[in-house]
């Protein structure tokens, strides 16, 4: 498709930055508004000429606070991801210019995601609810020393305590907790998507229990996300789950400091009515920049 036939003349874009309240830190995010028409490999070219881990989407979806959105990679479009939600509404917040609380259901294809936005000051409040935790079963040291030695861990780094297991809110992660070696982390070997699919997984997400920091990177090695709204409210039922916080207890989950770009993420699990675990994970946003698309 040639750059003359994309649809996007004069469409408005937002840049964000998500889980900071400072510009230049957290994690950045390009917000495109009024997209229905655009094709799949208009959105993708864009995501990549922004450079941002992730862009979304957004089009009405026919009722105030409604709206439909697409999110997408460098390399690919996901069903859900946790910083495009929550920097999206903060976006449509400043958009609307209003200083109260409002309220918004974002249709993604894996499903409604209600998220509450709120202005303080410089920066917005989001909070979205990722809905019930989904989790593989645990896997003793055998089974998880694959995994950790595709990220470049020692078995000793592992957490003695704590099984690496899958756990999806609407992403699977396979979360790794860890003692110790954060800091030497990351994707070692090709084909690591295939090996994280025979435990369901999409990514992995390497957590350190103790200091509540965590680190997860695109499956080639490649680009090291920022800080991972999706993963942290699978990080936050599986804390739960574990004994190692309480429900209702908020979770302050940091991430980024090794790119530079601290973020924190808070996340909050309880039992819902039938007992499962119900994840609510939030964060500040402020807004960097707008524009228009030639």
């Amino acid at each position: 498709m040639s750059a003359a036939s994309f649809p996007w003349s004069g469409a408005e874009y937002l840049h964000l930055d998500v889980f900071t309240r400072a510009p230049l830190s957290g994690n950045g995010l390009a917000v495109f508004l009024e997209c229905a028409a655009w094709p799949a490999e208009a959105m993708q070219a864009l995501t990549r000429e922004m450079r941002q881990f992730e862009s979304i989407f957004l089009s009405d979806a026919g009722e105030p606070g409604a709206v439909r959105a697409r999110i997408f990679t460098m390399e690919e479009e996901l069903p859900f991801a946790g910083h495009p939600v929550l920097g999206a509404a903060a976006a449509l917040h400043l958009r609307a210019g209003e200083s109260g609380e409002r309220t918004w259901r974002f249709a993604l294809d894996a499903g409604t995601v209600m998220v509450r936005t709120a202005r303080r000051g410089a920066w917005v409040e989001a909070a979205m609810d990722q809905g019930r935790a989904a989790f593989g079963p645990p896997l003793d040291a055998a089974a998880a020393a694959p995994f950790a030695t595709a990220m470049g861990l020692e078995p000793g780094d592992l957490h003695p305590d704590f099984p690496a297991q899958m756990v999806s809110t609407g992403l699977p992660y396979l979360l790794l907790p860890v003692r110790s070696g954060l800091e030497r982390a990351g994707v070692r070997i090709p084909g690591f998507e295939a090996l994280l699919a025979d435990v369901g997984a999409r990514f992995a997400y390497v957590l350190d229990v103790e200091q509540r920091e965590g680190r997860t990177w695109d499956n080639l090695g490649v680009a090291e996300d920022v800080a991972t709204g999706s993963a942290a409210g699978p990080v936050g039922a599986f804390l739960v789950r574990h004994g190692a916080v309480r429900a209702g207890e908020e979770i302050v989950l940091r991430q980024g400091r090794f790119l530079g770009r601290p973020s924190t993420m808070r996340v909050t699990v309880q039992h819902d009515a039938a007992g499962d675990l119900a994840v609510t994970v939030a964060g500040d946003v402020v807004l960097v920049g707008t524009g228009r698309l030639a």
